[in-house]
C-alpha cells in the first residue's frame, strides 16, 4: 500500500512537470508592435514566425535590408519585409494607396507592385520565397483578402507603423493559399 502511494505521488509530480513544459507560442518570437521608428517587422506565416532581418548577400553583394519602402509616389505606401520562415528566405510586401493613419482593405483584383504602375495599382499584399527552389508567389485579390491598419503616419519624419493580416492565393497553384496573421511593422527611413 505504501509503495502504491509513492508511485502515485511520482506520477502526479511527472504529470505536473509535463504540463508546465509547454512550447513557447510562435508569436512570442515576433517583435513588439511599436510606433517609434525601430525598423522592426514580423508576422506569422501559416502559424510560423517570420521576423524581418537582412537576407542574402555574398562575396560580391551586400545583403538585402530587413525593410525597404515607406511613403512614396503620389500618396501610396509600400513596404517589403525580408526575413526567414522555416529556414527559407522570404519577403512579405504591402502596398496601399494612402498616407494617413487608418484601415486599408486588401480586397480587390489588381496588378501587383512593382510590376504594375504604382499610380493605378490597387491595395494588395504579396508573399514569396526569395532565391529558393519554391518558385511561387501568393497575393491578395477579391476572394483572398486582408487589411493593413496604419497606426502611425508621420510623412515629413518618414515614420510609419501598423499592423496587418491577410490570406493570399498562389499565382501558380490554384486553390493553394498562405495565411499571414499578427503582422506588425515600425519603420523609419
Amino acid at each position: 500500500m505504501h509503495t502504491s502511494r509513492w508511485v502515485l505521488s511520482v506520477w502526479v509530480v511527472v504529470a505536473l512537470a509535463a504540463s508546465g513544459c509547454k512550447k513557447e507560442a510562435p508569436e512570442a518570437s515576433l517583435p513588439p508592435a511599436t510606433q517609434e521608428g525601430k525598423n522592426t517587422a514580423g508576422c506569422l506565416v501559416d502559424g510560423q514566425p517570420f521576423v524581418a532581418q537582412p537576407i542574402g548577400g555574398g562575396i560580391l553583394s551586400a545583403p538585402l535590408p530587413a525593410l525597404i519602402g515607406g511613403f512614396s509616389f503620389v500618396h501610396s505606401y509600400h513596404l517589403s519585409m525580408y526575413g526567414k520562415v522555416n529556414g527559407q528566405e522570404a519577403v512579405v510586401m504591402l502596398f496601399f494607396q494612402g498616407w494617413q493613419a487608418g484601415t486599408y482593405a486588401l480586397d480587390q483584383d489588381t496588378e501587383y507592385y512593382p510590376q504594375g504602375d504604382p499610380q493605378v495599382v490597387l491595395n494588395h499584399a504579396t508573399f514569396r520565397y526569395v532565391q529558393s527552389s519554391i518558385q511561387e508567389e501568393w497575393g491578395t485579390d477579391a476572394h483572398h483578402t486582408g487589411q493593413v491598419v496604419l497606426t502611425k503616419a508621420e510623412v515629413p519624419n518618414h515614420l510609419s507603423a501598423g499592423t496587418f493580416s491577410f490570406t493570399a492565393a498562389s499565382k501558380q497553384t490554384p486553390g493553394k493559399t498562405v495565411v499571414i496573421t499578427q503582422g506588425r511593422f515600425d519603420r523609419k527611413d
